[in-house]
């Protein structure tokens, strides 16, 4: 019997300004979606009729008003918790992710706050670790400093620990309701943690019972190398930046075998954001990056892109046409590879210098996908085949048009070619969209992590001098 054929996974990252910094000036683009119902309702059904793995919330707890002309969706930002809820009750079979900021959050409170989500949801939820990145985020907590990588990523290994043991102090079928004996729980399955960390000494239980995927599938997104470990040890899925092909496949395949470490098989999907531009017709598409590219705010910086390619090109003009400036002619290599890309991106073979500046400046170098359905397809496909990644998650320029551009007009063809569902499984729970077993419970496999004492009185304890230490430099 032939294997199946592996299928794509994509999902959508809800942006309500958009992913590009200018999209939302366009006319035919919401800038008030973050707070409007309709519209966020809108999005989630749109991803849903396009038969989307997940609709992905992304959390920020800092909005600096002056990141707006770079980064306007990161100066407001819905709270993923509750926006998840909202988008649970407006859909019924995609999966959800939302967002936790574990550096300036409690984890018996969002135990809880999850555990409920995946019951609402009927087992569509799956959370997004980050750890943060804004020096400005412990001011909003009472600390003086943010936490350096090392201290954060050994405080995350322990929320996670202590999460999954909270979600396991009620085993399945522990709430039997017996109306006749008026038996409402049998007390033999529902179990204290008594965790005492380095970080966390948490009692448990919690007041939520074991959520319907046994633990909520969990993602990670991070270039560091602690993040690298983590991810390898704790998450079900991760996001990853596309880089150039070789270099893609190459990460690709040091992330997977990354997981025999951990001991755990290759069975981690990889998944890759897509800023994406499609339309009606090819033309249409790279008008409309152009436009977009074009409505940002600031001067071209001549010196960034010289440095991009190698060449000084800040004596330039900045309107002057690419084929008129001498250096770019002998280019090789990944400085060839960045002006090729944009001359694509662009549909023109001599834009001038200012658009090339601006297209480094907007993708780092990397490849944007841009065209009718068949050719973004075709760029999905090729990254797919040749395992650069499992799938993508969607960031479109602007909203809401593209979005449905893309369930319109991407998704029959990947549909046609076999390479996405044509319908979602009947009740779909996260971890079947992925593949995921769900786990055992660690109570019952005999699984808990060493901090965790399950047969002690602790109930009356206090934190040793770890936790004391821990708590007082959370106070700052």
């Amino acid at each position: 019997m032939a294997a199946e054929r592996r299928q794509v996974k994509l999902g959508f990252s809800i942006w309500a300004s958009g992913q590009h910094p200018a999209g939302w000036r366009l006319p035919e683009a919401s800038a008030h979606g973050t707070f409007d119902p309709g519209f966020m309702r809108d999005t989630a059904r749109a991803a849903e009729r396009g038969k989307l793995d997940f609709y992905f919330v992304g959390d920020r707890v800092v909005g600096l008003p002056s990141s707006q002309y770079e980064a306007p969706n990161e100066v407001l930002r819905p709270e993923a918790l509750t926006l998840a809820a909202f988008i649970a009750a407006a859909t019924t079979h995609i999966g959800i992710v939302t967002t936790v900021n574990t550096t300036y959050s409690d984890p018996y409170t969002v135990a809880r706050a999850i555990a409920e989500l995946d019951h609402l949801s009927r087992g569509r939820m799956a959370w997004n670790i980050v750890t943060g990145k804004n020096e400005e985020a412990a001011g909003n907590y009472g600390r003086q400093t943010h936490w350096d990588s090392e201290r954060r990523y050994s405080w995350v290994s322990e929320f996670i620990e202590v999460v999954r043991g909270l979600w396991d102090t009620w085993e399945d079928g522990a709430l039997v309701a017996v109306k006749g004996t008026g038996q409402f729980v049998d007390e033999t399955k529902v179990h204290r943690l008594n965790y005492r960390g380095q970080h966390f000494s948490v009692n448990g239980p919690i007041n939520i019972a074991r959520p319907p995927q046994g633990h909520v599938p969990m993602l990670h997104a991070g270039s560091s190398v602690e993040s690298h470990e983590f991810g390898a040890q704790y998450a079900d899925i991760r996001f990853i930046l596309l880089q150039d092909f070789e270099a893609a496949q190459a990460y690709y395949r040091d992330t997977k075998a990354m997981l025999a470490t951990y001991g755990r098989d290759e069975d981690q999907p990889l998944v890759a954001g897509l800023p994406v531009f499609v339309a009606g017709t090819a033309r249409e598409a790279h008008a409309k990056f152009r436009q977009v590219q074009n409505l940002t705010v600031g001067r071209p910086d001549l010196g960034r892109l010289s440095a991009a390619l190698g060449v000084d090109l800040t004596s330039y003009p900045a309107d002057l046409p690419l084929d008129q400036i001498p250096e770019l002619k002998g280019l090789t290599g990944r400085p060839a590879l960045i002006v090729d890309r944009a001359r694509h991106a662009l549909d023109d073979d001599a834009p001038p210098l200012a658009e090339l500046a601006l297209y480094v400046r907007r993708t780092g170098g990397n490849e944007v996908a841009v065209g009718d359905g068949p050719q973004v397809a075709d760029f999905i496909e090729r990254h797919f085949e040749a395992r650069t990644t499992d799938g993508f998650i969607l960031f479109p320029p602007y909203l809401p048009g593209p979005l449905d551009a893309f369930v319109d007009l991407v998704v029959p063809e990947l549909q046609r070619r076999g390479l996405f569902r044509t319908e979602y499984p009947d009740h779909p729970t996260f971890r079947e969209f992925f593949g995921l077993a769900k786990p055992a419970n660690q109570f019952t496999a005999g699984m808990l992590p060493a901090a965790a004492h399950p047969d002690a009185d602790l109930a009356n304890g206090t934190a040793g001098a770890g936790d004391q230490a821990a708590t007082a430099q959370a106070a700052g």
